[in-house]
């Protein structure tokens, strides 16, 4: 059996929005979405309110009923055979349980609570999972207020329920397994917990490195489990990871078990815009199915084969490998020819980079000079990048960017279960394999160069062509580079400075305050005079200081310098600074910035991060560059917290940078700023971060304004990240 065999069979239209999740009935099919509808989908046999019968053996549904009782998108619906009972969970928090042919719910359940210090902000949680439960009349669903729950349901509709907690982030899955009467829950902290009957935790299984998004039993005890990392486990009955399924390249969603096709054969779809199709134990079954839509939300098998999914084109879908059940040739025809399309349109960037801009191999007849680089589109459609040495253009490698730069979703390359803007293949030897480089835009060129050279036992002398091939090729200037030029994006070349006004015990000469320059050129630990002319220096009265601190922005690169240079003393400075004048305090922030790139300087920064965030809160206007300032100095420090992972630090990083969202207006701080609330959604409070993010209307709102694009040359990046937050807020 392989996936191959599978063809559409039909398309139900009808939502206005992202399907987000769909299942089988009796002889019914459920779909729910984020326009807060859920639709009941039957055989077009009768007119008779569902459910209507067997199925005929064509496949043509029309919808049969209308359910519309949350008051936000519909995350999971769910139908309970034995009850007959068709269960919808919504972003309203609140769980429905209607009867087949009913439109008003019989229940509502309402027991999941807002935790933690954001509850005063946002008083609904969302209901994003639910399940069957191990009793007859129970279910089971999960929350992103950290938990599960066990509803038990009596014959009189009493309820009643068992709490499932201590997960740190979201509950985004929950199973029961019947073998061995256990539950189970995959959160958003990486974790799965496995439950007893009455609700104790019993172990925890670790592995994931992402979100865990799905979760499904299997009859010998065992479980699968999928998530952002993409990546399907396969954990036997104690608790082992005994097999790993990879193809997908982004995020996995949804999975379903196909019993029809095999006992251990499912099915998943996620954020690449593919369904596949598995055996548990063998791996992959055919090629993947290709949809026109960036997020397979949701995938389902009916009991005869056919498999069922949601998608955020708002469509849903039904691929059959019954030659009776598929659709007409003519239909096949423009689905594949939509495809196609939507695919071509979504691949035209490659990290950024426009591909069909790019020059064919006829430019490289022109000469280059020394070190130059030059990415080619080859006849192929192969990217390739070439250097100019000794009179010659050499390949480099091949350019694996973005895939799909103009997606709704990361728009990123996964490369060994991380995702990044670039994935260059790079030639360091003759004859032998290339090396993979991978790198995100915003990183520092000259720290990911290290890296590599360290990984790879490389000379250090590849230092700055390395570097530099980062910087020509990523098209994005980095947040904090180091350069051997002595040059900063944030305020060019050296300069010359007057010592005239400073103090009789600042007063330096040229020959010291060279040498001070110099420690900026160096990329070695400064010595002790320079050191020490440097502290000398920054006594300099603050009206005068903003020479100094160009200065010290660019030395306190240097994680031994940095480590020397900054005592006590100097970081009161940096830190009274970000109060100071205008120029000062631009100087000051990209001090901190800066120091943020290197272990000693995000220890340092670490240390003042609640003062130095307070006086940032009190900043409310300041030219370009101080609002690129600002938000880079946040972009960083969110960075570091997703190593460090300080609660406490976390939401006022959250607090700050939504103060900062408030007055700042130039796109690239922008940018910065929706990364520095991205990175934040990842850490161990990322859902409390979720839940202060969507309190704001008027920030969702400027996140949604960016998705629609329409934005100067350079900043589809800002549209690309606008698209990510709403998929990570779920708006």
């Amino acid at each position: 059996m392989s996936l191959s065999e599978y063809k559409l069979s039909c398309e139900l239209r009808g939502h206005s929005l992202d399907v987000r999740t769909v299942a089988e009935g009796s002889d019914f099919i459920l779909s729910g979405s984020r326009d807060m509808k859920v639709k009941v989908w039957a055989k077009d046999g009768d007119d008779t309110n569902y459910p209507i019968g067997a199925f005929l053996a064509r496949n043509v549904y029309k919808e049969r009923g209308c359910l519309q009782n949350h008051s936000n998108y519909v995350a999971v619906v769910f139908y309970l055979e034995e009850e007959g009972w068709i269960c919808t969970g919504s972003n309203d928090s609140t769980i429905c349980i209607y009867t087949s042919g009913s439109m008003v719910p019989i229940l509502t359940l309402k027991d999941h609570k807002a935790t933690g210090w954001w509850s005063v902000r946002v008083s609904e949680p969302f209901v994003s999972c639910l399940c069957k439960g191990l009793e007859p009349r129970s279910i089971v669903s999960g929350s992103w207020d950290k938990t599960g729950r066990i509803w038990r349901i009596s014959d009189a509709n009493q309820v009643s329920s068992v709490l499932l907690s201590g997960h740190e982030a979201a509950v985004w899955a929950v199973e029961s397994v019947p073998c061995g009467q256990r539950y189970v829950t995959g959160s958003a902290d990486k974790n799965i917990f496995v439950w007893n009957a009455s609700g104790v935790k019993i172990f925890v299984l670790k592995g994931h490195s992402d979100c865990v998004r799905g979760l499904i039993g299997m009859g010998n005890g065992g479980l699968l489990s999928c998530g952002n990392d993409a990546v399907i486990k396969v954990w036997n009955d104690e608790g082992e990871c005994v097999n790993e399924l990879f193809g997908h390249n982004n995020y996995i969603y949804t999975m379903a078990l196909n019993r029809s096709v095999g006992e251990d054969v499912l099915v998943s779809g996620g954020e690449d815009s593919s369904v596949r199709m598995w055996s548990a134990s063998e791996g992959a079954l055919g090629e993947e199915l290709r949809l026109p839509a960036q997020s397979v939300w949701s995938v389902t098998c009916l009991r005869n084969g056919d498999i069922v999914t949601g998608s955020s084109d708002g469509i849903v879908r039904i691929f059959t490998r019954d030659p009776s059940r598929m659709a007409p040739t003519d239909t096949l025809a423009a689905y594949q020819t939509s495809v196609e399309v939507w695919q071509r349109e979504h691949s035209t960037e490659l990290g950024g980079i426009k591909v069909n801009d790019l020059p064919g191999p006829e430019s490289l007849l022109v000469e280059g000079t020394e070190g130059q680089t030059r990415i080619v589109r080859q006849p192929n459609g192969k990217i390739e990048c070439f250097q100019w040495t000794r009179g010659n253009w050499s390949l480099v490698g091949d350019v694996t960017g973005a895939s799909g730069g103009t997606n709704a979703s990361s728009g990123k390359t996964l490369y060994q279960g991380k995702e990044y803007d670039f994935v260059f293949n790079v030639d360091v030897e003759d004859g032998a394999p290339p090396i993979k480089l991978p790198y995100n835009r915003g990183q520092d060129p000259w720290f990911v160069a290290q890296e590599f050279i360290h990984k790879h036992n490389l000379p250090q002398v590849y230092l700055d062509q390395v570097a530099n091939f980062v910087i020509k090729n990523s098209g994005n200037a980095p947040v904090a580079p180091s350069d051997s030029g002595y040059r900063d994006p944030f305020t060019g070349a050296s300069r010359s400075f007057n010592t005239e006004n400073a103090p009789d015990e600042a007063k330096v000469n040229d020959s010291i305050l060279s040498d001070a320059i110099a420690v900026a050129r160096s990329e070695g630990g400064a010595p002790d005079v320079q050191i020490e002319c440097l502290r000398s220096l920054l006594k300099w009265p603050r009206g005068i200081l903003f020479p100094v601190l160009d200065i010290v922005r660019l030395v306190v690169r240097n994680e031994a310098t940095c480590g020397l240079l900054v005592s006590g003393e100097v970081m009161k400075i940096l830190v009274e600074c970000v109060s100071d004048s205008a120029a000062n305090q631009l100087m000051a922030l990209r001090c901190l910035t800066n120091m943020q790139i290197h272990q000693v300087g995000r220890n340092l920064v670490h240390g003042k991060l609640g003062e130095i965030l307070g006086r940032v809160s009190e900043i409310r206007k300041g030219s370009v560059n101080a609002q690129v300032a600002v938000a880079t100095f946040l972009l960083n420090a969110t960075v570091s917290q997703m190593q460090l992972a300080d609660g406490d630090e976390c939401k006022i990083l959250g607090e700050c940078s939504l103060e900062t969202m408030q007055w700042i207006e130039d796109l690239e701080a922008t940018y910065r700023c929706f990364q520095a609330l991205g990175n934040l959604t990842c850490t161990p409070v990322g859902q409390e971060i979720v839940a202060l993010i969507v309190s704001v209307d008027t920030l969702v709102d400027k996140i949604k304004a960016f998705t629609l694009g329409n934005l100067p040359d350079g900043f589809d990046k800002l549209a690309r990240c606008s698209r990510d937050l709403c998929v990570s807020l779920g708006v």
